[in-house]
């Protein structure tokens, strides 16, 4: 057949191989056996594939194959996966295929054969004989050859025309066992402090091996024995299993041995390089704080030269540098540097310890005072921190709690709150009344501050009094503002420390005794009551006839003066109320008025609530003033007069009068008498002829008279005269005059005077005068209580200045003889009531405390204002009554006490007391324990007995610290309550047995794990006390005593170790009782169960191998089942047993179903009916139960 095709022409090698060959003769077989069928498909399938230009090709473009290393001679590369080469039509066997590495094999360590089976031509790889090197894994673990195929005649060797192919083979080299593991660093220090916990890691130590799988798994052992370390077979880690004790041994030297899990080349030998040294230095440990003891005085008296308060001794009981005290130091509450740590040898000074001599553990200190205490800077003391430190590496310290108690001394005076008091009183407080409550402190403490006040100047008549211990300051006499408005009284504040000591103050308390109206006003003209004063008649009205002057000795407006006139009848006289002067309201008339007036002229003060009068007599006697002139009683005279009327002869006589008392009326002619014929008598006013009338030439004349008193003249009067000419003798003169009434109002004057002098009307007599008003009258009677209460009740919780109540009295008397003041006169020792002086409202004035004083009998006593004063009393009984304000008080507030845990249900624990200040419900005490505190015990709310309720266990728990609350029966509100700590202490008893935390372990541990690994670690614990709590480990088992021997326990720490190699094959699975039992007496004990599985290993090294990787073999197509075909051997070169036991299977290929395979590798014929079909099936074999190699 010619091929004349595109590939041709693409190829020109492809065309020079063709022209030399242009036909390709295919020769056929008969001995084949195989049908025309498969004859002519051949032809059909090398004629296409000349057509198509096809080329060589391998299975896969890459195969990946392994080989170990260090093999020498021949030895052939496994692939992995399938088989490597190229399929081949039966056409071509006469054809040759050969291989050749073209690339990636530089050293010349493989060679590529080929070997052709059937219609398959297999790529061999193997190395080259005569090598000076040999494959390395640790150098080159990959191998990437190029191999070509090339397709030769089989008759002649020329090139067929087919191309050449290429695959790519990846060689990866196994490791074999060939190095031992390599420690780096060979040699190990640690420092481990001697207080190290069990099992921590110390150090790691570290070996490599360049070797894979299991030959570079490392298995890491000690070469001794030891119960004090472990090292972890897997990771190196070498941990404590045992205490470290410095003192027993400081250093410690381990020989760690390092062998990988591969198979050993030659003899099982750990070389040097496999073992590695560790040292552990074992560091000594500051494991002990250093103890404080201390040794001190009672207290330290303040103000007192004290050199050294205590004596502080610290021990510690570590040895060397640790066990020395490095220093004690203050380090809290000293902030003002009173005090200094001085160790004791070393001059005093503070600092490192310098003791040079053996004397380790202990050193003493003075604490000492560097300064004068004072209490009040301190009232509690001092509570200084100690700290201790030693001198271990890092230091350990400790601290304790110094009080200091600072007694008192009496070092402060007494302090008033204030300097100077001012204070006021009125005059009319009686005796007993409060004034002012001092306030007074003292910083000291005990007697030393308890202060009594006395007064110590001022008080000169004894006018006060104090209170010595409440004090409060009272009259101690009736004051009088009159003769002493203001006393400067100075009190004294002594402490009551021991004589020598005492302290003491003072005070000034100036008292302002405020005027009372007590006092009447006095008149300056009163000697002897009465006022006598003359005034002349006349006087105009508001002439000032006098002036009554009084004097009050009174103050303020208690002093201011009124005056007015008490007179009943009405007077002409006016009082100015302001000046007292006296003066007229009407002009006085000596001949028709009053002669004499009576006056009463009354004083009043403007004091309050009354006012006080007093009065003045005052007689005013008018004098008579020549007021009046005469007057005629008769006027208008006309008469006739002979001639003849001889000389000297009366015609008519005059009648003048003046109503002036005394007052001598004379009488003159005024005109009319120019030629003196008529003469007029100036006595007796008797008219006569004084000449011869005859010879007047006139008839008649007019004659002008009047009259004088000598000041006043009366009115003139005219008298007519007609001259007659009678005989002589015959006619007597005669005069008609007319009446001027003067008479009738003269009686009538001297009638009304008469009666002004005397009196008149009886019901209305002028001299009366009223009397003073009642109020001012005498003090009769005396004040009485009403109302008066049988006792009062006040809570003891009032304030000051509550008002208890308001006590009643009543006077019959008026003004100040009925107006009452109160005073509580006894009873009240403690200044703890107050009285109004004037309403009689009680009050509380101090502070009320029923269980300090539970009751008071007041005196209580009214006075009145009147002169002389009159008083009453009454005792008056206070009870004060209960508050809930005292809680209840235990006799002991904290109680310790200890008791078995095998105590009895029942059993007493602790009796608590209480007591309660108050009284009634308010003292009635119930107890109780506070929420969330155990039932474990439990307490009687009557009694206070704590007893055991239920079953106690130290090991649960072994301290109660248990509130006791104990509450008071108020009636108002929850009640006040006080508690009590007690703590109770479970004393221990060896009851419980040893108690495994994991009761049940299982561990799983391969078989070739190295002697001395340690297996589990068990661990029990006792929760009793001493030797009770002390677990020491052993192993039991109830299987043979190979059991036991092939594992140890640590006594102390339970750590299992394995003590022999152990066999999956010969025993898989170990169980261990392992027993904790405790020291105690009686010694209990419990058991653990450790299951020990042990993992298998793959001892199964090296896989079984065929002495060739392909048999060949012929069977007749009619050959029945169970014909044996062909028998294949391989060998394994593990040990004889199972690992090297051998069994066969068919595992691919076209004659898979076709046949079957036994143990012994025996091929039979399984099914003859698809033999006609073909005469060559090739079969994949296999080993079941391990790797395998072709």
């Amino acid at each position: 057949m010619r091929m004349d095709d595109q590939q041709d022409r693409d190829d020109p090698k492809r065309r020079r191989r063709r022209r030399r060959r242009p036909l390709e003769s295919i020769r056929f077989d008969r001995t084949c056996g195989c049908s025309w069928i498969q004859v002519l498909a051949i032809f059909l399938y090398v004629a296409v594939a000349l057509a198509d230009g096809r080329k060589l090709s391998f299975t896969r473009q890459r195969y990946n194959a392994t080989i170990y290393e260090n093999n020498i001679g021949k030895s052939y590369a496994t692939p992995e996966t399938e088989r490597m080469g190229i399929q081949l039509p039966e056409v071509a066997s006469a054809t040759d295929i050969r291989y050749r590495i073209i690339s990636g094999d530089k050293n010349k360590l493989f060679k590529a054969e080929a070997r052709q089976v059937g219609d398959f031509s297999f790529l061999l790889l193997r190395t080259r004989t005569g090598q000076v090197d040999v494959l390395n894994r640790e150098r080159t673990e990959l191998h990437k050859l190029r191999v070509r195929a090339m397709l030769r005649s089989a008759v002649d060797g020329s090139d067929s025309d087919l191309p050449d192919a290429e695959a790519d083979v990846w060689v990866y080299v196994q490791d074999t066992n060939d190095l031992s593991p390599l420690f780096y660093p060979s040699e190990y220090e640690v420092n481990v402090p001697e207080d190290s916990a069990l099992h921590v890691s110390l150090v790691q130590v570290k070996a490599d091996d360049a070797d894979v799988g299991v030959n570079g798994e490392i298995y890491y052992s000690l070469a001794e024995p030891s119960e004090t370390f472990a090292v972890h077979p897997l990771t190196g880690v070498i941990s404590l299993t045992r205490p470290l004790v410095f003192v027993d041994q400081p250093f410690h030297e381990l020989s760690v041995l390092a062998s990988d899990r591969g198979p050993k080349l030659g003899a099982a030998v750990v070389g040097a390089s496999s073992r590695a040294r560790v040292r552990v230095h074992v560091l000594r440990v500051n494991q002990h704080e250093p103890r404080i003891h201390v040794r001190h005085l009672p207290e330290v008296v303040e103000q007192s030269q004290v050199d050294v308060y205590a004596v502080v001794r610290v021990e510690d009981a570590d040895t060397g540098p640790s066990g020395q005290i490095r220093s004690l130091d203050i380090i809290d509450g000293d902030p003002d540097g009173y005090f200094r740590v001085q160790r004791v040898g070393t001059g005093g000074q503070p600092g490192i310890n310098t003791n040079n001599n053996n004397n380790n553990g202990a050193a003493e200190f003075n604490i000492a005072v560097l300064k004068l205490l004072d209490r009040e800077r301190a009232p509690t003391g001092y509570n200084l921190t100690l700290r201790a430190v030693d001198g271990g590496t890092p230091p350990r310290n400790s601290t304790a709690t110094l009080h200091v108690t600072v007694s008192d001394w009496n070092d402060h005076a007494p302090v008033f709150d204030r300097e100077h008091y001012e204070v006021r009183i009125v005059e009319t407080a009686p005796v007993g009344t409060p004034l002012i409550r001092l306030r007074v402190s003292d910083e000291d403490q005990g007697r030393n501050a308890q202060v009594q006040l006395s007064i110590v100047g001022g008080n000169q008549g004894g006018h006060f009094r104090i209170n010595p211990t409440s004090g409060v300051l009272y009259t101690a006499l009736p004051l009088d503002a009159e003769m002493r408005a203001e006393h400067i009284l100075t009190v004294s504040a002594i402490d009551q420390g021991t004589a020598g000591t005492r302290q003491q103050s003072s005070a000034k308390i100036t008292v302002q005794v405020l005027d009372a109206n007590d006092n009447d006003p006095i008149f300056y003209q009163q000697p002897g009551g009465v006022l006598e004063i003359q005034v002349d008649e006349n006087e105009q009205a508001g002439a000032e006839v006098a002036r009554a002057t009084a004097r009050d000795a009174d103050a303020g407006e208690n002093a201011y003066i009124s005056y007015s006139l008490a007179n009943l009848a009405p007077v002409p006289f006016e009082v100015d109320p302001f000046t007292g002067a006296i003066r007229t309201t009407e002009t006085l008339d000596y001949e028709t008025g009053r002669r004499r007036y009576l006056l009463k002229i009354r004083a009043s003060d403007w004091g309050t609530p009354y006012r006080r009068q007093s009065e003045l007599l005052v007689t005013v006697i008018v004098r008579d003033v020549n007021d009046n002139r005469p007057q005629f009683q008769r006027v208008g005279c006309v008469g006739r007069v002979p001639r003849t009327t001889a000389i000297g002869s009366e015609l008519l006589t005059l009648s003048a009068v003046d109503v002036d008392q005394g007052n001598a009326v004379v009488y003159r002619i005024v005109s009319g008498n120019e030629d003196g014929c008529f003469s007029l008598d100036s006595s007796s006013g008797a008219l006569g002829v004084a000449c011869d009338l005859s010879d007047l030439g006139i008839s008649e004349r007019f004659v002008n008279v009047t009259a004088t008193d000598g000041q006043h003249f009366a009115d003139i009067m005219t008298i007519r005269i007609h001259l007659t000419g009678g005989v002589r003798g015959e006619e007597e003169s005669r005069f008609e005059c007319r009446e001027t009434g003067l008479d009738k109002r003269l009686l009538e004057m001297i009638n009304t005077a008469a009666k002004r002098q005397t009196g008149g009307d009886d019901s209305n007599p002028v001299t009366e005068l009223p009397p003073l008003p009642s109020r001012y009258g005498q003090n009769v009677h005396t004040p009485e209580f009403y109302d008066f209460p049988v006792q009062v009740r006040v809570n003891e919780s009032v304030s000051s200045g509550t008002a208890l109540i308001r006590l009643r009295a009543r006077d019959r008397d008026h003004g100040y003889n009925g107006l009452l003041v109160y005073v509580i006169s006894g009873g009240d020792d403690d200044s703890a009531f107050q009285i109004d002086t004037e309403s009689g409202l009680l009050r509380v004035a101090g502070q009320l405390d029923r269980e300090k004083r539970a009751g008071y009998s007041l005196n209580v006593t009214v006075f009145d204002l009147g002169q002389p004063q009159k008083s009453a009393w009454r005792i008056l009984p206070v009870i004060v009554t209960d508050v809930n304000d005292n809680p209840p008080r235990f006799d002991r507030p904290v109680i310790s006490v200890s008791i078995a845990e095998t105590a009895q249900i029942g059993t007493s624990v602790a009796q608590l007391s209480a007591n309660d200040a108050d009284e009634g419900d308010n003292a009635k005490i119930t107890f109780s324990l506070a929420a969330g505190d155990s039932s474990d015990l439990k307490l009687d709310p009557n009694t206070g007995l704590l007893t055991v309720s239920g079953q106690l266990d130290r090991e649960r728990r072994d301290f109660y610290e248990i509130v006791v609350i104990a509450r008071d029966g108020s009636p108002n509100g929850p009640g006040l309550t006080a508690k009590a700590l007690v703590r109770v202490r479970i004393l221990d008893v060896n009851d419980v047995a040893p108690r495994f935390a994991r009761p049940w372990q299982v561990v799983k541990i391969r078989e070739d794990m190295p002697v001395g690994a340690v297996v589990a670690l068990v661990e029990a614990t006792d929760p009793d006390l001493g030797l009770g709590g002390v677990v020491r480990y052993s192993l039991a088992s109830s299987y043979a005593s190979e059991t036991v021997e092939s594992f140890s326990i640590d006594k102390v720490t339970g750590t299992v170790r394995l003590a022999r190699r152990l066999d999956f094959e010969d025993r898989s699975v170990y169980n261990l009782t392992v027993r904790a039992k405790d020291r105690g007496s009686p010694s209990l004990s419990s058991e653990a169960y450790l299951a020990v599985e042990v993992v298998d290993v793959n001892e199964n090294l090296y896989a079984p191998r065929f002495d060739d990787f392909v048999t060949e073999a012929s069977v007749r197509e009619n050959a029945p089942p169970g014909t044996l075909v062909a028998k294949v051997t391989a060998n394994d070169a593990d040990p004889s047993g199972d690992d090297s036991r051998l069994s066969y299977a068919i595992r691919g290929g076209t004659g898979l179903g076709l046949f079957s395979i036994d143990n012994e590798g025996q091929c039979f014929v399984f099914s003859s009916f698809f033999l006609l079909f073909c005469r060559f099936f090739p079969a994949n074999l296999c080993f079941i139960g391990g790797p395998f190699e072709w």
